[in-house]
């Protein structure tokens, strides 16, 4: 029977106890009402349709019942409706205050919603009621997380295993915590004390190789094959498996093994996933037939002023998190990581056009898109858009993302790579922000994209054809674009930056013209989160090895190479 719609259930490893398990039953009074029974049955066997109407029926006679209230705003979750689900569980909230779970819900909600100071004083006010709930605990360590708050997300991390020693889940996600905040040697310790609780737990072997500077024992490797033979292991396990053995083996120089397990682990990814990757093609075409200079001429002087964002974009595993970290270190900028942002505003924007249902992400290129034809919208949307909506584009923008920085410093990066696609759009609605497009040798950066195991989901990383159709469109959108607006977008190669940090980032800061300040060369010294894989790389100095890593699988790259084309034989240049 389905009572919480926050989806954040913790699972049973291992046969260890579950310690969120009981604090989640407390959450709901049972359903006594036959209806609403018969209502959460069918949300929990997926039967959405049959649900909603029991559910109409009931509110049209009883329309302030919190229980169905909150199976409703189950429904508007599972469906991306947030904006819906929080409306319906303050309702919930406000006909019974003293129901634990119409409030955890409503915080789970704002969570979504990134609106981390609402969410967080849900919990409050749950935790001064039973301030040791691991359920409240974790969920606010999670929402300091997304805050950027990540020292007190530290705290509630370290009590929950003190508290629970037992569970691997808790020692996980107090690893990752140790692993934002830069503490290499705990969050390693954390990762193998949950495999030592749990040595299935696939999820820790795929972390302590996202590490990239961990190496496997031979134990763990041997644990890891003994996984693999288990029966009714979940694909999604399997993978992570082969992706960390992948990382075991090619530190072993077992180059064969290696890549062997990477493509496995590539191939069960791709079960289930939809992917077109003529989406980004076609993204392409359409705005090299719109977005002309001429086009941009008649609109100068539009949008929204500010200069206060620095969009870093360009490929995965491309140099850009170093970037990153090396902006982050200037007196002036703050380091803001993967906000999505601008795809929500965008998306919003295209959908509320073409009068369709707005999704609450919509990521241009095919990486996930929530409805068909919004990629066609694009250019047909700009082209109509006014002066004025231009600047509300650009201050919305601006608005969304105050949640994300902290007082002090007058610039914010944003280090959403897929705004390679919105380049063009970013300078009709904030001409004076600035572009970096960070390059990588396609051989390096695509064998590295398809090595890397995303957390979150990449599905143009599972076929090394996909990638370097990825790679040659981007890098041929990013040609077009600098030939109508010359000079608006800096290009920072990663082997020029490897060679000669100081000359490339001088140019760098001459761009942004800010002044160079020494500490940017010492980026490793700063303590900042980082959440991406790259978060080791950029703790330490400066190193070449990352510079020509492929040649070891240059046997099996025939797809990538072929797929990149003129792209790969004119790098670091674009063909024309």
């Amino acid at each position: 029977m389905s009572g919480n719609c926050s989806g954040t259930g913790k699972i049973e490893v291992g046969g260890a106890p579950d310690p969120f398990a009981e604090a989640r039953k407390q959450l709901f009074p049972p359903l006594r009402n036959r209806r609403l029974a018969q209502a959460a049955d069918a949300i929990t066997d997926d039967r959405i349709d049959a649900a909603e109407l029991l559910l109409s029926r009931f509110l049209q006679r009883q329309p302030d019942e919190p229980a169905a209230l909150n199976l409703m705003a189950d429904i508007a979750r599972r469906a991306g409706r947030f904006g819906e689900a929080e409306q319906l569980l303050s309702r919930c909230v406000s006909e019974a205050p003293d129901c634990a779970g119409y409030r955890f819900n409503h915080a789970i909600i704002l969570r979504r919603l990134e609106k981390f100071d609402d969410a967080l004083a849900d919990l409050d006010a749950l935790l001064v009621a039973d301030p040791r709930n691991p359920l409240y605990r974790d969920q606010k360590a999670a929402i300091l997380r997304m805050a950027g708050r990540h020292d007190e997300e530290l705290v509630y991390r370290c009590e929950l295993t003190e508290d629970h020693p037992a569970s691997p889940e808790v020692w996980l996600d107090y690893a990752h915590a140790l692993r934002g905040v830069g503490s290499r040697d705990g969050c390693v310790a954390a990762y193998r004390r949950a495999l030592a609780l749990s040595p299935s737990l696939s999820t820790a072997y795929a972390h302590l190789a996202d590490l990239k500077t961990c190496r496997f024992t031979a134990a763990e490797i041997d644990g890891m094959e003994a996984n693999l033979v288990l029966p009714r292991l979940p694909a999604d396990d399997r993978a992570k498996l082969h992706f960390a053995l992948g990382k075991a083996y090619e530190d072993e120089k077992l180059y064969a093994k290696s890549f062997d397990n990477y493509a496995k682990g590539n191939a069960l990814e791709r079960l289930g996933v939809e992917f077109d990757p003529e989406r980004l093609t076609a993204h392409r075409l359409n705005c090299e037939a719109l977005l002309s200079d001429s086009f941009f001429r008649s609109r100068a002087g539009w949008g929204c002023r500010s200069n206060a964002p620095i969009f870093i974009v360009g490929m995965p595993r491309s140099g850009s998190t170093l970037i990153e970290q090396i902006l982050s270190s200037h007196s002036g900028i703050e380091g803001l990581g993967e906000i999505a942002d601008l795809d929500t505003i965008v998306g919003r924007r295209l959908a509320r056009e073409e009068g369709e249902q707005a999704p609450h992400r919509f990521w241009i290129g095919g990486w996930l898109e929530f409805r068909s034809g919004l990629v066609e919208a694009f250019p047909r949307v700009l082209n109509r858009l006014t002066a004025r909506d231009f600047q509300s584009l650009g201050e919305e923008y601006l608005e969304t993302t105050r949640s994300h920085r902290t007082p002090g410093r007058p610039f914010f990066t944003d280090k959403a790579l897929r705004n390679f696609g919105y380049a063009g759009l970013i300078h009709l609605i904030l001409p004076n922000a600035k572009i970096i497009d960070v390059r990588r040798h396609p051989l390096d950066c695509g064998w590295s994209i398809f090595k890397s195991h995303f957390p979150g989901g990449q599905p143009f990383s599972e076929r090394l054809s996909d990638i370097g159709r990825h790679y040659a469109n981007y890098v041929r959108l990013m040609a077009h674009l600098d030939g109508a607006l010359p000079g608006r977008i800096h290009r920072v190669i990663y082997e020029n930056l490897i060679a000669d940090p100081e000359t490339e980032l001088r140019r760098l800061f001459a761009y942004l013209a800010l002044p160079f300040e020494e500490q940017c060369l010492r980026f490793h010294e700063n303590r900042r989160p980082v959440g991406t894989l790259s978060s080791e790389q950029v703790r330490a100095p400066l190193y070449s090895s990352g510079v020509g890593q492929w040649r070891a699988y240059e046997a099996w790259l025939a797809p990538l190479k072929a797929a990149l084309g003129p792209v790969l034989h004119e790098y670091p240049r674009a063909p024309d």
